[in-house]
């Protein structure tokens, strides 16, 4: 599974986790995503279990349940309110992880959305205003902006750069996951006398339960986790320069291994953003993140009312059939991760193209496609929508991917700002979408589906001009904050001391 051959000649690391705490950080991490994203996109279906009388235990299935109880105008503010966290957020967020690492800042987050989460049955049922419940969404979107930094600093810092497309799928896999598990969940309890609320107090205690975990988990850099050998330490730094990884000092196989150290860590510590904005590869990621973040924002949001609306589902089976879709895309995700990985026989700047267009191009189509699905045709909507969705998956191995290939140790700056992307995504989406859906007809749905297949087929042709699969020059040691090339010693890559770790020097 994980593609790496083991180094000979050495068995100390039999009690360190045989060598795989990387993959055990990588699960609960994801875990901990997912529960973010979870915590806020349950309010896409419990909206249509809550009444206007906020009774406690009354199901909109219910016959005696009154009507809805948000109208267009009061789902914007809601849908806002997220983004509008998320907008605020992100770039405190992204410095705060830059500079003090994940550990903290996403544990902190993770109390954040746990906490607010789990005063939503309050908020929402206080009648006079809205206000409550807005200040909640916003807390909500507030740790969400902590997730693409977190994913981007734990691929840089814990996966070797042979598993980088693995890495990176995985963990921007949370938005397919959130909806696995809080789809069904929220048909099933929504639909029973638990009523809707009960929904948030599980979404809250469970994210309390991960982050804790978390918490204890993860440290901000391998060299420092005390269940990480040498044996592991050196399938994860192998290739990297010192500016991205800074090991301890007995690692280094130079004479003057502390004050090598100790520059590379300043170095490493200023992020070239001049040099960043003028990389058109850069540009490219954030372009094709556009296209990919607003379907993948229709789908999450809207996919439970299109299914209930159009397609004609009952409200249990409306959560069954909106996890699907993003059931497969989670499968493809993980797949396409690995086979990007592993494939040898293309070069990594045609795996990135390829896998960018299966994942915007092919996508596209399909979704044209289930723009002309007729009302009520169940079994080929369902079907066109899951697979317009899974083929989404493909990403992790297209500007995903390319994103950490080009920036490497400044990869939480560059997702720093998909994250701002997606946050924008959350805001631009819900708004346009019920703009659009004026009386959700079927007429308008197609609007909607083509007017976001055409924009994931503009984003998908740019990125692929202006892809790239190679490290960007900023990245190394020998370059200043502003990118211009200065004069210094070059940090070579890594070469961990022989006497010190069991490799074999042809690998």
């Amino acid at each position: 599974m994980t593609g790496e051959k083991e180094p000979p000649g050495s068995s100390s690391g039999g009690s360190h986790c045989c060598h795989m705490t990387r993959y055990l950080i990588l699960v609960v991490t994801l875990v901990c995503l997912t529960s973010v994203l979870s915590n806020i996109f349950v309010f896409n279906f419990t909206v249509l279990c809550m009444n206007k009388g906020n009774t406690y235990k009354l199901p909109m299935s219910s016959p005696n349940a009154t009507e809805e109880a948000y109208n267009n105008d009061e789902k914007q503010l809601i849908f806002s309110a997220v983004a509008v966290g998320a907008i605020i957020a992100v770039i405190p967020t992204t410095h705060f992880i830059q500079s003090h690492g994940a550990r903290i800042v996403f544990f902190v987050m993770g109390m954040v959305t746990a906490t607010a989460t789990a005063l939503v049955p309050l908020a929402a049922t206080t009648n006079s205003t809205l206000a409550f419940f807005l200040i909640v969404r916003i807390f909500q979107g507030m740790s969400f902006a902590a997730c693409m930094p977190t994913a981007g600093v734990l691929t840089s810092s814990w996966a070797s750069l042979k598993q980088n497309g693995l890495f990176m799928s995985v963990l921007t896999s949370f938005a397919q996951l959130c909806n696995v598990f809080s789809m069904p969940v929220s048909g099933q309890l929504c639909s029973s006398s638990l009523g809707w609320q009960s929904v948030y107090y599980l979404h809250a205690a469970l994210s309390y339960i991960f982050f804790i975990l978390w918490f204890f988990l993860y440290r901000n850099r391998p060299e420092k986790h005390p269940l990480v050998d040498k044996i592991e330490l050196e399938k994860i730094v192998r290739g990297k320069t010192t500016c991205a990884v800074i090991l301890d000092e007995s690692n280094f196989n130079v004479a003057d291994s502390h004050h090598q150290k100790s520059k590379a860590s300043k170095e490493s510590k200023k992020i070239p953003y001049l040099a960043i904005l003028k990389t058109p590869s850069i540009w490219g990621v954030w372009i094709a993140s556009i296209g990919d973040l607003l379907s993948i924002q229709l789908i999450a949001t809207f996919s439970p009312q299109y299914l209930k609306e159009m397609l004609g589902y009952s409200m249990k089976n409306t959560g069954l059939t909106a996890a699907l879709p993003v059931l497969f895309q989670f499968f493809i995700k993980i797949a396409a991760g690995y086979s990007s990985d592993r494939i040898r026989c293309l070069s990594e700047l045609t795996k990135l193209r390829l896998y960018n267009s299966i994942a915007l191009g092919l996508s596209a189509f399909f979704m044209i496609a289930l723009a002309f699905v007729s009302q009520g045709s169940k079994t080929i909507g369902l079907l066109l929508l899951t697979v317009t969705a899974a083929l989404f998956g493909f990403n992790g191995g297209g500007f995903n991917k390319c994103a950490t290939l080009v920036s490497r140790q400044y990869s939480q700056f560059v997702l720093g700002n998909i994250q701002l992307i997606w946050c924008l995504s959350m805001l631009i989406c819900p708004n346009l979408v019920l703009w659009i859906l004026r009386e959700g007809t079927i007429g308008e749905w197609r609007i909607v589906f083509i007017l976001h297949a055409v924009i994931l087929l503009i984003t998908n042709a740019i990125f692929c001009f202006t892809a790239s699969a190679e490290a960007a020059p900023w990245t190394n040691a020998d370059h200043t904050s502003n990118g211009a090339p200065q004069r210094s010693d070059k940090l070579d890559p890594i070469t961990m001391n022989p006497s010190t770790l069991p490799i074999d020097s042809h690998r």
